[in-house]
């Protein structure tokens, strides 16, 4: 026999006569119980009723074989546990250690070491709130030169990067890069608290979100929030928004963390000798942005959108590869650096409305 067999055997010979010892104790007679309750200062129980009255609240009745509390209540043991309050998220702040960059991407991005590379962009968004109001505007303007020059100064102090780098240029990409970022950090900001109002959250439900928001600024920006001029602005932004073609999934993670997702795929693709779309999109900009959209279904293994959007503006980016790979072989093509075909293609989408008609 198994040590685990005998262990069985043994624990039900011990229920077994637990079971019996519960069958041969008497109950306790009604008059000992009643004088014994008295010893010990209570009050004689009223007589038990199983007709299923209304009991006040105190009374040691039971009809369902369970204790009962003071307050009438069944056996503390099964009541329900309150759910406990939820605590409030511990606030991002910027870090007090010097992290090394060892790797920077083509725009200025962090790449390397991976987990310094994945909290840069917080740390970016940190700078924002210790450096300026909520109420600040045009960070990327002549008139905020200084705070901008400021900011750059804590990055580097945070961050150390390749030598190239070491520097407060303007024109050295991670800086231009960060500086798209920080401003980018203000207006979420400035969105997250604006939604916040909307919903009618008071100050200090609004405060122990966003500990950096001194209150005295935020009453100057919910009185700016409630001007027709910033009301203005909100309806051109949903306008703005409502060009967007379809709704990414890339997650939180952004490209960097759907990436290696994506060649999982790609390496599944080629195992089971599928064609994969995407190779045929040699600009990783445009296929990332494409492929963003789509997801992949894994009982076909093939790639889905249910937007009719995303569909049409991809014919429309096929006819300009076409387009542009005749232009190659003519040697007629623009050499401008904006004039891409992902840059025609969105511009096509966003800036002439004619052509959303054409999509439909």
């Amino acid at each position: 026999m198994s040590f685990e067999e005998e262990a069985r055997a043994a624990n039900a010979k011990f229920w077994q006569v637990s079971r019996q010892e519960e069958v041969e104790v008497e109950p306790e007679p009604e008059e000992v119980a009643a004088a014994r309750r008295m010893s010990e200062g209570g009050e004689e129980d009223e007589p038990t009723t199983t007709d299923g009255g209304d009991h006040t609240a105190g009374d040691d009745t039971m009809t369902d074989g369970g204790d009962r509390t003071d307050d009438g209540s069944s056996n503390p043991t099964a009541k329900k546990k309150n759910k406990k309050e939820r605590k409030d998220r511990k606030p991002t702040m910027l870090a007090n250690t010097t992290d090394e960059i060892t790797k920077v991407s083509e725009s200025g991005l962090p790449l390397e070491p991976a987990d310094v590379a994945a909290g840069y962009g917080m740390q970016l968004g940190c700078i924002v709130w210790e450096s300026m109001s909520i109420n600040m505007k045009h960070l990327r303007s002549e008139a905020n030169k200084s705070l901008v020059e400021n900011c750059l100064t804590k990055l580097h102090r945070w961050y150390t990067f390749p030598a190239q780098y070491k520097n407060m240029s303007k024109s050295n990409k991670v800086n231009r890069l960060a500086i798209t970022k920080m401003s980018n950090a203000l207006s979420s900001w400035r969105s997250r608290v604006k939604n916040k109002i909307k919903k009618g959250e008071s100050w200090e439900k609004i405060s122990r979100g966003e500990p950096m928001l001194d209150e005295a600024e935020f009453e100057i920006f919910k009185a700016e929030m409630a001007s027709d001029e910033a009301k203005s602005w909100t309806e051109w932004g949903q306008q703005m928004r409502d060009l967007n073609i379809g709704k990414h999934r890339l997650g939180s993670g952004g490209y960097r963390g759907k990436l290696p997702i994506w060649e999982a795929e790609d390496a599944e693709l080629a195992r089971l000798g599928k064609p994969n779309p995407w190779l045929k999109i040699q600009d990783l900009q445009l296929r990332y942005f494409v492929r963003a959209r789509y997801y992949l279904d894994k009982s076909t293994m093939e790639f889905i959108t249910d937007d009719d959007y995303v569909r049409k503006f991809e014919e429309k980016l096929d006819e300009e590869l076409a387009a542009a790979r005749a232009e190659d072989s003519s040697s007629q093509g623009s050499t401008e650096p904006w004039n891409t075909t992902f840059n025609r293609a969105t511009n096509a989408y966003k800036k002439r409305p004619k052509f959303m008609n054409a999509l439909l």
